[in-house]
């Protein structure tokens, strides 16, 4: 079951761009049995019913651990699009980096991040920097598996290690 809310009456008709909901405090959130998997929110949202999109606007994604009872990553990004019936999404930064924060502290910075619902797993083809525990890893493309919480970069593949 979805829950929208809808604001129109301050919001002119050209930023509205044919969308049939246009919502100001976008939250979703995806639950398994009463337990919450992953919350998106956004500044902002306008849903597409026939091409079952939402496409946000200041994105933040709250991932949760398998057991759904610790928050195990976050996501800021300047924009995404939300499949409504898949809950796939894609990430997209122009002016600062798609962020995954965890809590260890390790940060993850992309222009672009995907996330396949089915299968839990995040990926990006573009330039990635890991940075945390005195290491920055750079390489291109990145797939993370969330249940095992493990990330593999692709190609081009540089670590630096500082000591503390």
């Amino acid at each position: 079951m979805e829950a929208r809310s809808q604001v129109t009456a301050s919001v002119p008709l050209q930023e509205q761009q044919g969308a049939d909901a246009w919502i100001q405090g976008f939250s979703y959130h995806q639950t398994r049995s009463g337990a919450t998997k992953w919350v998106v929110t956004a500044d902002q949202a306008k849903v597409f019913d026939n091409e079952h999109i939402a496409k946000l606007q200041t994105v933040k994604v709250q991932l949760f651990d398998q057991n759904f009872q610790k928050e195990q990553m976050v996501i800021t990004s300047e924009e995404g699009v939300m499949n409504t019936v898949s809950n796939d999404f894609d990430l997209v930064s122009q002016n600062e980096k798609t962020v995954m924060s965890f809590e260890s502290g390790y940060q993850v910075f992309s222009d672009s991040l995907t996330w396949k619902e089915d299968v839990r797993q995040i990926h990006t083809e573009d330039p990635v920097v890991i940075q945390g525990g005195g290491m920055v890893i750079t390489g291109t493309g990145l797939i993370g598996d969330a249940e095992k919480n493990e990330f593999q970069l692709l190609k081009n593949v540089r670590a630096e290690v500082s000591s503390p």
